[in-house]
């Protein structure tokens, strides 16, 4: 990643350090990152961050809940996209992988780095984290009571079987592969279909 040099205008060096900062997250982890460094990689004083953000954590706050409604919005849009529950489990199994390869920098401290939120802001990640498992955990039960699902599925750990693959791909994906998202999104989805689908 190309990490964005300073810019006049306080919106876009405001955008400058935010994706510094994610770069930098997911490169050496929330802890790993100071303000200096945050700083240097935008040619700023450590002090004159502050003109723009909070704080670390306010970056890594936005970082995260930014993040994590991108993934809500892409599931209900897919999952709204149709009644049937297969199709709607594959088709928001793709649109995570999609959002996913906008961005995989991104998504690894979405996906690794919100454990390091504070009390006041770590209630917020986990209330939208669990508003995006509950999208998956309906439509498993809407499957399982259709019949097309199996019946005795422990929704949540299926879910969190589901979510845990998908969680992981940022670390693998790559824009550049062979494969494109959709491409690759639709083979997750075969394989995580097959653990719930009646054969």
């Amino acid at each position: 990643m190309t990490i964005a040099q300073p810019i006049a205008t306080d919106g876009k060096q405001r955008m400058a350090i935010m994706n510094s900062a994610m770069h930098l997250f997911g490169k050496r982890g929330f802890n790993g990152t100071s303000m200096r460094d945050i700083a240097n990689s935008v040619g700023l004083l450590p002090g004159s961050l502050y003109a723009h953000i909070d704080s670390k954590e306010a970056l890594l706050f936005e970082i995260v809940t930014g993040g994590i409604s991108q993934f809500i919005s892409a599931v209900e849009a897919a999952s709204a996209s149709t009644t049937d529950p297969i199709e709607k489990l594959r088709r928001m199994i793709v649109a995570h992988v999609e959002i996913v390869a906008t961005n995989p920098e991104r998504s690894q401290v979405v996906f690794h780095q919100w454990r390091f939120l504070g009390p006041d802001n770590l209630p917020d990640a986990i209330d939208r984290r669990r508003q995006y498992e509950t999208h998956f955990v309906d439509v498993i039960r809407l499957g399982s009571e259709a019949g097309v699902f199996k019946p005795d599925l422990n929704l949540r750990i299926t879910v969190l079987t589901i979510l845990g693959a998908l969680n992981w791909t940022p670390e693998w994906f790559s824009p550049d592969g062979r494969l494109s998202a959709t491409a690759l999104g639709e083979m997750m989805a075969d394989v995580l279909l097959g653990g719930v689908l009646i054969n």
